[in-house]
């Protein structure tokens, strides 16, 4: 009679002496005790120490010293799908998160604005439209350039001489920084009697900057009884993109205090403006054509600060502005 000894694994499995011995049992019973073995590797329940694996048939024994791994070639084909996944993604990442940081960078300057608009009320008992009204282009660059470094601690001097760049020498302008449209061409100002480059939006005042970093500059003095002046922001200043609509935007000031977005009705707006090289003077263009991510004529890129604000697509309904819209943008 045969006494089975028995050996056990991490879970106490027996292990007989028939196990041991091959000759003592029948083929099928070879082929069941093979797979057990198989089975408790894969799943890690017996302990296959020295000597349990030297009282082995050789067949299994072999099978139970085999380490499994992965070949070179899996380790690669693994790599390359990784790598692909992460190409797919990563760039939506980075634009979500750079959207993100360019929407609280909005939000951060429509408050301080109006901030700016209602303490202005309080020191001098009217509005920033009509203080400004009809005020003279003489002094006019001077005035509300220093009035807004009153309000704004730790804003910078002049950072051009003028509007949007310096005089050459030549009496033509040399752009502070390249601009882009919303469809992502670059943008030159036209010609007026100063120069080429020297006619744009936003180009009755030099360049300055907010304690932030943001970049701003106005358009000319507004008329009686009307909104304005317009100010243009670069909400990040210098960084990129530099592109109408996605970071650099209009706003107005109102004559009852306030200051809205560039696009947005209110009953003493002054008129539209529709010339590509900005020749105009305070304007407020109302209109999803004036959001355009497709137009290379400026004044076509004038509302975003809007549909910005409202977080709507300029065109599409229930689709938003910072990530539909914008998406759209960076798509072209």
């Amino acid at each position: 009679m045969i006494e089975e000894q028995r050996i056990r694994g991490q879970e106490g499995r027996p292990v007989s002496e028939k196990t041991c011995h091959p000759e003592l049992v029948s083929g099928s019973q070879y082929q069941e005790m093979l797979k057990q073995v198989q089975h408790d590797m894969v799943n890690s329940r017996v302990d296959f120490s020295l000597p349990l694996i030297t009282g082995l048939p050789r067949s299994l024994r072999s099978l139970a010293m085999t380490k499994v791994a992965f070949t070179l070639a899996e380790v690669l084909i693994t790599l390359g799908i990784i790598g692909v996944v992460a190409a797919m993604t990563l760039p939506a990442v980075i634009t979500k998160t750079q959207n993100k940081q360019l929407h609280t960078a909005f939000l951060k300057t429509y408050s301080e604005l109006n901030q700016i608009s209602q303490r202005f009320i309080v020191d001098n008992g009217v509005s920033i439209s009509e203080y400004f009204a009809n005020y003279g282009y003489a002094s006019y660059n001077n005035s509300i350039t220093a009035m807004f470094s009153k309000y704004y601690n730790g804003d910078s001097g002049r950072l051009t001489s003028d509007a949007f760049g310096t005089d050459d020498g030549t009496g033509n302008y040399v752009a502070f920084y390249d601009m882009h449209n919303l469809n992502g061409n670059k943008y030159s100002g036209g010609v007026n009697t100063h120069g080429s480059n020297s006619s744009f939006f936003c180009d009755a005042s030099s360049f300055k900057s907010t304690p932030s970093g943001a970049l701003y500059l106005f358009e000319d003095f507004p008329t009686q009884g009307k909104n304005g002046p317009v100010i243009c922001v670069d909400i990040n200043g210098k960084k990129k993109p530099n592109r109408y609509g996605v970071d650099y935007f209009m706003f107005i000031f109102t004559v009852d205090g306030k200051v809205i977005p560039v696009g947005q009705q209110h009953s003493a707006n002054p008129g539209v403006c529709t010339n590509s090289s900005g020749i105009c003077a305070n304007f407020n263009n109302v209109g999803a054509e004036y959001c355009s991510k497709t137009s290379s004529n400026i004044a076509y890129n004038t509302s975003c600060a809007y549909y910005a604000l409202t977080n709507t697509h300029p065109t599409e309904a229930g689709k938003d502005y910072w990530k539909d819209f914008l998406g759209e943008v960076y798509s072209r």
